[in-house]
């Protein structure tokens, strides 16, 4: 029978890793690293849609990604659920630069079109705004 403090403890755990031990593995590079890995992450994922990669960020950072606003060049994503939440409640400002790095990959691969995420953490209503920015001058030819 589990208590309900175990059924929290997942949350924990993975607030611990990426809010604690890896700020302090990696210190001042952080987020440069946690979005490279990110991108890396989501070039070893092959996504046909939109849809199958908000499903893929869903499954793989358990939250839920919502398109808020979309133009030519650029995207906005609100980012939410229980380990969002937990994140933002339990620490000053935790990361999101993987999610970011993540999505803007998968947003390249499916489009073609150079792209890049910004985020912003919105505390008083619990969830993270990510914006993707697109350019569609940059050739991303493989070689």
């Amino acid at each position: 029978m589990q208590s309900d403090n175990q059924s929290t403890d997942p949350l924990k755990s993975i607030s611990l890793l990426r809010d604690y031990l890896l700020p302090n593995l990696l210190k001042e590079d952080e987020k440069e690293i946690l979005y490279w890995a990110g991108k890396e992450l989501a070039r070893s994922n092959t996504f046909d849609s939109l849809e199958e990669l908000t499903e893929q960020m869903t499954t793989i950072f358990l939250g839920e990604l919502i398109q808020v606003k979309s133009t030519k060049n650029t995207m906005v994503y609100d980012w939410s659920g229980p380990l969002v939440s937990h994140r933002l409640t339990t620490k000053t400002a935790p990361s999101f630069s993987l999610e970011a790095g993540f999505l803007a990959e998968g947003y390249q691969q499916i489009t073609g079109t150079y792209t890049e995420a910004t985020y912003e953490l919105d505390f008083k209503k619990s969830r993270v705004t990510i914006l993707l920015q697109s350019d569609h001058h940059v050739s991303l030819n493989e070689n």
